[in-house]
């Protein structure tokens, strides 16, 4: 039996049926406008409700991030410096005390060291452990924003070799050899040095100054550093490893691979990490090496990233890099300690560095740049062909501080890319022939060559024969020494007496590789590109 609720229900479901109109509001409270909207969210796809979700979870964060604009200012300025400064103490890299280090005694790394081998029976490092384990951690994803300033990104990471650095190996460094005046003969040199390197290499990668530790007192190997320096291990590491950079060798390839990636492992442990103004830095500065070590460690980690592109380096190198940013004075140079007034001998490796950096496809802030040619035009003299050591008052006529830092500028002109033709550098140049080849001052010779190389013509053909035939007839060539050099009659502060042998033999060895350690700048094929401005 049916009731007459029952038969209303049947009634409505009837007409429903047949296509009537549905109840109105007022007829029934299940079909109010609450319930029609909650049957409407019922009916929308789950897809279309996450998405809108995520999109007003994406609007919000973007809001949070927007901050109001901010005007940055220029603070790289010139000051005038009114009281002389003190002469150049020029790879003097700090004034440390001494402490109880003894140069003719074993320390303890001493310890560590095996008996040397004969120059003859030396094999090649065996380093097991790969780059992988001991490089900073990073993911290259993250690199822009963790790594480098992201305001200032002036080129993607590239995963393309720098053709500049191409010119160590295979066909290209022949021509240039022959082209710009490498022989033989020094070509010989240079791999008789790479041996005394690798033989004078400690167990964990590093070099010392204090290379007795290693060859503990063999007769003709002396020559050792000054002890405030004995400790100074990354700027020795560093001088030990970028001759075999320069010869094309790499922690992938060449004779001496192990030898090279053992320092580089040792670097990059040994670097300090350190966060600055929000970016991750690298600093090499240490007791008796300050910023003249990060420079030359940053230049290694640098040159081996771009001839490598090997990913485990990319964060080291450009964290160096940044750290060499942040510790720029404002007024754009650099000295021993960070944000300090420059002087040119340690601007000059820290623009090496920056370059370096450049050929890697690595950030290199403009403004860093923009201030390096503030410092340069404020120890400029002779309208640009002359450089003081630091600052000087703009009355004073007479160039001060070693002529080494006249050839550093020029190179550092060149790098910044002023034209060969332009008066300054040409009046520098034929300053430079002039004067030849220094005996006494390997640091000058080093970056001259490199001035007069880049430019060519007969000033360097000159230079180079007088420099290339002094340099191969004065290498050791019997007994433990063998390819090494030393000069105990060197001027101070020109390296050999502070960094003794290790320093006069990369030196020596970087000079005999100038034919093809880069391409030449003003070549019509040359590689290079000027620093962004």
């Amino acid at each position: 039996m049916v009731d007459d609720n029952s038969a209303a229900t049947a009634a409505t479901s009837a007409e429903f049926a047949e296509g009537a109109a549905p109840p109105t509001a007022a007829a029934s409270e299940e079909t109010s406008p609450r319930n029609r909207h909650f049957l409407l969210f019922q009916a929308v796809p789950a897809w279309f409700i996450s998405m809108l979700v995520h999109m007003l979870l994406i609007l919000v964060l973007a809001l949070m991030t927007i901050t109001d604009a901010k005007t940055v200012q220029n603070i790289l300025t010139v000051a005038n410096v009114t009281t002389p400064e003190p002469e150049m103490e020029q790879f003097t890299l700090t004034e440390v005390d001494p402490g109880s280090l003894e140069v003719t005694e074993p320390t303890e790394l001493e310890e560590m060291v095996p008996p040397p081998a004969t120059m003859e029976s030396v094999e090649p490092m065996q380093i097991e452990q790969p780059m992988a384990m001991i490089a900073a951690p990073a993911e290259m994803a993250s690199i822009v924003s963790s790594v480098a300033p992201a305001d200032q990104l002036l080129q993607s990471i590239s995963a393309e070799m720098s053709q500049d650095l191409t010119s160590r190996t295979g066909d290209m460094k022949q021509k240039l050899m022959k082209r710009y005046g490498g022989t033989e003969a020094s070509e010989a040199a240079v791999a008789k040095a790479l041996k005394w390197l690798a033989v004078h290499q400690l167990p964990n990668g590093a070099w010392t100054f204090n290379h007795a530790v290693v060859c503990r007192g063999i007769g003709g190997c002396n020559g050792v550093c000054k002890p405030n320096y004995a400790r100074a291990f990354n700027g020795a590491t560093a001088l030990g490893v970028l001759p075999f950079l320069g010869a094309g060798q790499t922690h992938m390839q060449g004779v001496h691979k192990n030898n090279v990636r053992a320092a580089l492992m040792f670097l990059i442990s040994n670097g300090k990490r350190v966060q600055k103004e929000g970016l991750l830095c690298l600093d090499f500065t240490e007791s008796g090496g300050s910023m003249y070590a990060h420079g030359l460690a940053s230049i290694a980690l640098c040159e081996a990233y771009a001839m490598t592109q090997d990913p485990m380096l990319l964060a080291p190198a450009q964290q160096s890099l940044n750290f060499i940013a942040w510790a720029q004075d404002r007024g754009g140079g650099w000295r021993y300690s960070p944000r300090t007034p420059g002087d040119t001998s340690v601007t000059g490796w820290q623009v090496m560095a920056l370059k370096s950096g450049h050929l890697g496809h690595l950030v290199v802030p403009p403004r860093t740049i923009a201030g390096v040619n503030l410092f340069l035009d404020s120890v400029a003299a002779s309208d640009g062909a002359d450089y003081h050591y630091v600052v000087r008052p703009s009355n004073e006529s007479t160039v001060s501080g070693p002529l080494s830092c006249t050839p550093i500028g020029l190179l550092c002109r060149m790098y910044l890319g002023v034209d060969k033709t332009h008066p300054a550098i040409q009046a520098g140049v034929e300053k430079l022939a002039r004067r030849g080849i220094d005996e006494k001052d390997i640091y000058y010779n080093y970056y001259a060559a490199q001035v007069l190389r880049h430019h060519g013509g007969p000033e360097w053909e000159s230079y180079n024969n007088e420099l290339r035939d002094w340099l191969v007839e004065s290498q050791v060539q019997e007994g433990h020494a063998q390819g090494s050099w030393h000069w105990p009659e060197s001027k101070s502060h020109r390296g050999p007496l502070e960094g003794g042998r290790l320093c006069s033999t990369s030196f020596a060895t970087m000079i005999l590789e100038v034919y093809y350690r880069h391409m030449p700048l003003y070549a019509d094929a040359a590689a290079e590109d000027d620093f962004p401005l």
